[in-house]
C-alpha cells in the first residue's frame, strides 16, 4: 500500500485523513502534477513557479515554511518511504483551509502529495492516437486557466467522451471555437517546416514540458511560433503531438480524416530525451 503525505506528516493510501474540506465542497484549490524521471524530479523549479503563482492568483496564504526546497526534501522523503524506484508519478495538491460556503473563513492553505511508481522512463509510443473535438464545455482564458484546479470538470467530462468514442485524446475548444489544449496535455503541430502551439490566451493550461520543450526547439534551430488554430485548419498540418510530463510526447496519428506522419515528432521526442540527461 502506497504512502501519502498530508501536511507534513505520512498515512497509508486510504486513511481516512481529509475531513471534509473547500476541496471537496468547491474545488477550492489546486494540483500539480510531476515526474521523477531516471531518479530526477523533471522541470522541478517550474512546477513550484507555477504553483505558487496559482496559489497567488487563488489569494491562498503562502506560509514561509512552504518553499520549493521544504518539497523537494518531502517529495524526496515520500518517495523513499514508498521505495518507487527510478520512475513515478507525483501529484501535490493545495487546498484552502476551513470552511464558509463561498466566500473562505480562511486564506490558509493545506498540501498533500502522493507517488506512484511507474516502470520506465520516456519512451517513443508508436501506438495509434486518434483525436477528436470534445464539443461539450468551453475552455476559456481567466487568471486560473493558466495552472491545474482541481476543479477539473472539463477534463473529467473530455476523458468520459473520449473512451466512448474509443479515441486517444480529445481537443478542447474555447468559446472561439479554437483548440485551447487537450485532456491532459498541450497541443504543438507543424506545418510547412515550422512548429507552432495555441498561445495560453486561448485557454490552455501553461504546461510545464509545453514551455521547455520550446527552449529546447530553440535550442536546435527549429522554427517555432505561437498561433491560434480551429479544428478545421489543424486538419491541413503534417505533424500533430501532445506534451504533458507524464509521458514527455504522444504522437497524434489521426484527427477526423486525416492521417498524420510522425517523422519529425520523433526527432523533437529525442531531443527532449536528449537534454534531460
Amino acid at each position: 500500500m502506497n504512502i501519502i503525505n498530508y501536511n507534513g506528516k505520512f498515512f497509508p493510501e486510504g486513511s481516512a485523513v481529509f475531513p471534509l474540506n473547500r476541496a471537496v465542497n468547491y474545488g477550492d484549490g489546486l494540483f500539480e502534477g510531476l515526474r521523477i524521471h531516471n531518479g530526477e524530479i523533471l522541470f522541478f523549479e517550474d512546477h513550484m513557479s507555477r504553483l505558487f503563482r496559482a496559489m497567488k492568483a487563488l489569494k491562498m496564504e503562502v506560509p514561509d515554511s512552504l518553499t520549493s526546497a521544504f518539497l523537494h526534501r518531502q517529495i524526496t522523503e515520500l518517495a523513499r518511504a514508498n521505495e518507487t524506484g527510478s520512475n513515478a508519478r507525483i501529484r501535490i495538491g493545495v487546498f484552502r483551509s476551513g470552511g464558509g460556503l463561498y466566500e473562505p473563513q480562511t486564506h490558509a492553505s493545506e498540501y498533500f502529495i502522493e507517488i506512484i511508481p511507474m516502470e520506465q522512463g520516456y519512451e517513443w509510443n508508436e501506438a495509434t492516437c486518434k483525436v477528436s473535438v470534445f464539443p461539450d464545455v468551453q475552455k476559456n482564458f481567466s487568471t486560473v486557466s493558466f495552472f491545474k484546479s482541481m476543479n477539473a470538470l472539463p477534463y473529467v467530462m473530455a476523458a468520459m467522451f473520449k473512451s466512448e468514442n474509443n479515441l486517444g485524446d480529445c481537443f478542447l475548444l474555447n468559446a472561439s471555437g479554437k483548440i485551447a489544449d487537450a485532456i491532459s496535455s498541450n497541443v504543438f503541430w507543424i506545418e510547412n517546416g515550422r512548429i507552432f502551439s495555441p498561445p495560453v490566451s486561448d485557454g490552455g493550461v501553461d504546461g510545464v514540458t509545453r514551455k521547455n520543450l520550446i527552449h529546447i526547439l530553440a535550442e536546435n534551430n527549429f522554427p517555432f511560433s505561437e498561433r491560434s488554430i480551429t479544428p478545421y485548419e489543424m486538419a491541413s498540418a503534417d505533424e500533430v503531438f501532445l506534451t504533458n510530463v507524464g509521458w514527455g510526447i504522444k504522437p497524434v496519428s489521426q484527427f477526423g480524416d486525416r492521417t498524420y506522419s510522425t517523422r519529425v515528432t520523433r526527432q523533437i521526442f529525442q531531443w527532449l530525451v536528449n537534454s534531460l540527461g
